[in-house]
């Protein structure tokens, strides 16, 4: 999320660690910034998120000991160790994993609490999102004869503002049926895949030329079709230009001992070898690195229905008793250290798997739903009639979080412009 920024609500009565919505990386400096007021129980004032005073619950055994009862709490993973945030904090990340965040308090103690804080996440040294201004209608022809504290507009606000010749370009990937039929079936992968397409090419929605948006579906979401529509296809993108690639489907490492070997399986991928027939996220990667010439990329994908797929996971599922984790998103993650620009949403953090049915929407994935709805207008937060990134990647984060009862959690990275839009 390098160079953007992103926003995430802290509610003060949830029991459990909240996720950001944001994966961030070992050694990355970060600043997280938060306002607003919660309530700690009957016997405190509203507060700030740093926190009650010494005088309120003097004695209170807190989650994290020390700290004041209420003060904004982080770790980065499941696993990590909290620190204090309150209303700002600049921190080092220790390892990747996705930001998470709480309310301080006793555990057991968070069910007369009220309120929420508002955080966002950036780049330590790096500007708020907020903090550039919208084009002027007549802006001075020369540098110079800017007004002093005056930011240029990035490069997408400037395209919003002005005619362009930047084209939108899209790969669309949904797999719901596999020919190896002992691959699970997903009941909504492709009408996902569908309903993204449907909405990129219409005039009401992202108002791409169709001519420009490659569409996959099941029996021709074949590895030889992926790699001709990432490998060569989509070398006709400029730098200037904006592509977005979209995936619905099955992720898995090829086997448990291998978790860091992850492949995205197409419809022609087989059982018993996911290997050699399934699509290598690195070939992703070499994609973006040297086939892909755009600097503006967007990748959203729904691929973690499943802990693995293929005969090693079914026996390591039988003798442990339990899915393993799901190794997909992180992987997922690290595509956006391909370079600036790249952006990369998933449906889940490495703990959870994607929910898909009938509730969301008229069926779809929880998290393509969300995303179609936020794309439709209900991110957008200022009604400028254009949605970026900065509005719904928290959009995302929130009402995913919500649906599913903090059962999934959409992660982002990358370095992106938090003013960017996926539609023209």
């Amino acid at each position: 999320m390098a160079g953007g920024e992103a926003s995430s609500t802290v509610t003060a009565s949830e029991p459990r660690w909240q996720s950001s919505g944001v994966r961030v990386h070992r050694g990355g400096a970060y600043k997280v910034t938060a306002t607003g007021e919660w309530n700690h129980g009957l016997l405190c004032a509203a507060t700030s998120p740093a926190g009650a005073s010494n005088s309120c619950f003097p004695f209170a055994i807190t989650l994290l000991r020390g700290i004041p009862v209420g003060t904004l709490i982080g770790k980065v993973g499941r696993d990590g160790a909290p620190f204090p945030i309150g209303e700002s904090r600049e921190f080092t990340a220790q390892a990747d994993g996705v930001l998470y965040l709480r309310h301080n308090d006793t555990v057991g103690f968070s069910f007369d609490n009220t309120g929420y804080v508002s955080a966002k996440i950036r780049l330590a040294g790096a500007p708020p999102a907020m903090a550039e201004p919208a084009p002027a209608p007549a802006p001075p022809a020369t540098a110079d004869a800017r007004p002093a504290g005056v930011v240029p507009p990035s490069p997408s606000q400037r395209e919003a503002a002005a005619p362009s010749t930047v084209q939108h370009w899209a790969v669309v990937i949904g797999v719901s049926e596999y020919a190896d039929t002992q691959i699970p079936s997903l009941r909504y992968a492709n009408k996902d895949a569908r309903a993204i397409y449907d909405w990129l090419v219409s005039p009401a929605g992202g108002r791409y030329a169709p001519t420009r948006v490659r569409l996959l579906l099941d029996r021709d979401a074949t590895v030889a079709n992926i790699r001709d529509a990432l490998f060569n296809w989509l070398r006709q993108a400029i730098e200037e230009d904006v592509v977005m690639i979209y995936f619905a489907g099955h992720g898995s490492p090829d086997s448990p001992e291998t978790p860091g070997n992850l492949y995205l399986l197409p419809h022609d991928a087989r059982y018993q070898s996911i290997a050699s027939t399934g699509f290598p996220m690195w070939d992703i990667e070499t994609a973006l690195k040297r086939f892909i010439k755009a600097k503006r990329v967007v990748v959203v994908a729904d691929a973690c229905h499943s802990g693995g797929v293929g005969e090693g996971f079914e026996i390591a599922r039988r003798s442990v008793g339990g899915e393993p984790s799901n190794p997909i998103s992180a992987g997922l993650q690290s595509l956006a250290a391909v370079g600036a620009g790249v952006v990369v949403l998933s449906a889940s953090d490495d703990k959870q798997f994607s929910a898909e049915g009938p509730m969301f929407g008229d069926g779809h994935g929880a998290f393509t739903h969300y995303l179609l709805e936020g794309l439709k207008g209900q991110a957008d937060y200022n009604q400028d009639q254009r949605v970026t990134l900065g509005e719904l990647i928290p959009y995302l984060s929130e009402n995913v979080r919500r649906a599913t009862r903090n059962g999934q959690s959409p992660t982002v990275a990358g370095r992106f412009d938090p003013a960017l839009a996926i539609g023209r």
